[in-house]
C-alpha cells in the first residue's frame, strides 16, 4: 500500500500575486469542477490518458500477473519499466538491485527502477521532485490496484512530463519490495546523499488509486501534519478536481522519505476495497475516471513546482493559492 521547513514555507503561506489576476484563475476551496481553467494546469492534464495508465494496469496484472520480490513476474515488470521509461526518450533509466533478509531468514533481491527528467539548460532550479510507486504485488495476487494502479500513473506522469520544459529536476521511481516491508524506497532512502536530501523538495507516492471500490482521495503525511506536499496537492484538487483532505498513516514507500526530513504523502482512496490483498485484486475493478483524477492532481502539483516560469517554489508569481483543507480521520 517528514520536511525543510525553511526551504518552502514562505510560499505556501502567502498567496502571491492575489487570486484575481485573470490568467490564473481563483481557486475556491472544496469546489472543483474536473477541469482546470489554470492555463498551465491544461498543459499537463490535457495530455494524460486515462487509457495508458488503464493499459499499463492490463499489462502488469493481467499479461504478467503476480509480481512478488524475487520473482520472474518481478523480472518481467522491471524490464517493461526499463522499456517503457526509454521509449518516452528517457537517457538515464537506472535499474538499482537490492538484497534484504525476511523474517523467515530468507534473502530475496529486489530492484527500484529509476527515469531522471533532467531540468533545461540554463534553466536548473537545483531541486528535485520524487514522483514514485511500487511495482511488486504481494505474491498471491495480480495487484492491479495495488499497485499496478500507482505504477501505471507514474509511467503516464513520466511520459507527460519527458517533453514538458521544466525548471527542476524529476525522477520517477519505480520501488521493488513495497509489500515485504517498504525495502525499496528504504534503499533508495539509505543511498542518497546529503545534497541529494537538501535538493528534494517534494515526495509524492502513488499506492492504490485505481479501485472503484474504494472510498475518496485523501494524503496521508506519516506524522499526520500538512506538508509541502499536502499544501500542494490540495491546491491542485482544488483547481482540476476537488478539494483533497490530509490524513496519518505510514506503511507505504513516502515514509523513509519523511524520516529523512524531506516532505512526501501518500496519494491513496480509502476506505480500501474488499479485494485488498487478495486474488481478486483484478483488473475489473479498475476505475478509469479515478485513475485519471489521481494523474491530474499530481501532474498539476509536481508542474506546479516544476515548471520553468515558477521558478520552482521560489520568489514566484504564479503560487498555488492557499487552500483551506482539512484533516480527515483514518479509515482504512
Amino acid at each position: 500500500m517528514k520536511l525543510k521547513t525553511s526551504k518552502l514555507i514562505s510560499l505556501l503561506v502567502v498567496a502571491m500575486f492575489m487570486a484575481t489576476t485573470p490568467f490564473y484563475g481563483t481557486v475556491v476551496s472544496g469546489q472543483g469542477g474536473g477541469e482546470s481553467e489554470q492555463a498551465f494546469d491544461n498543459k499537463i492534464v490535457k495530455r494524460i490518458s486515462e487509457d495508458n495508465i488503464y493499459d499499463h494496469i492490463y499489462h502488469l496484472s493481467e499479461e504478467i500477473g503476480p509480481r512478488g520480490a524475487g520473482t520472474e513476474g518481478e523480472d518481467l515488470t522491471v524490464e517493461y519499466l526499463k522499456e517503457e521509461f526509454e521509449s518516452y526518450g528517457y537517457d538515464h533509466v537506472d535499474i538499482h538491485e537490492f538484497t534484504f533478509e525476511t523474517y523467515a531468514g530468507e534473502e530475496i533481491t529486489s530492484y527500484n527502477v529509476e527515469a531522471v527528467k533532467e531540468p533545461m539548460k540554463q534553466h536548473d532550479s537545483g531541486q528535485t521532485i520524487i514522483v514514485g510507486a511500487h511495482h511488486d504485488s504481494v505474491p498471491h495476487g495480480p495487484g492491479a490496484n495495488d499497485d499496478a494502479s500507482g505504477t501505471g500513473a507514474l509511467l503516464e506522469l513520466a511520459r507527460v512530463f519527458s517533453n514538458t520544459p521544466t525548471d527542476t529536476t524529476i525522477k520517477f521511481v519505480a520501488f521493488g519490495a513495497e509489500e515485504y516491508g517498504l525495502w525499496g524506497s528504504r534503499k533508495y532512502a539509505e543511498a542518497m546523499t546529503e545534497d541529494e536530501v537538501d535538493e528534494t523538495v517534494a515526495m509524492f507516492q502513488l499506492d492504490m488509486v485505481g479501485s472503484a471500490d474504494a472510498g475518496d482521495l485523501v494524503m496521508f503525511t506519516a506524522d499526520g501534519e500538512k506538508n509541502t506536499v499536502t499544501d500542494l496537492g490540495a491546491a491542485a484538487g482544488s483547481r482540476v478536481s476537488e478539494l483533497v483532505p490530509y490524513s496519518e498513516l505510514g506503511r507505504s514507500d513516502h515514509v523513509p522519505f519523511h524520516n529523512l526530513g524531506i516532505p512526501a504523502a501518500l496519494f491513496i482512496h480509502t476506505p480500501l476495497e474488499p479485494w485488498y490483498h487478495t486474488e481478486d485484486d483484478v483488473i475489473e475493478h479498475i476505475s478509469k475516471e479515478k485513475l485519471k483524477d489521481v494523474a491530474n492532481i499530481i501532474g498539476s502539483a509536481v508542474y506546479q513546482i516544476a515548471r520553468k516560469d515558477t521558478p520552482a517554489l521560489e520568489k514566484s508569481a504564479v503560487a498555488p493559492v492557499p487552500v483551506d483543507y482539512y484533516y480527515e480521520e483514518p479509515e482504512l
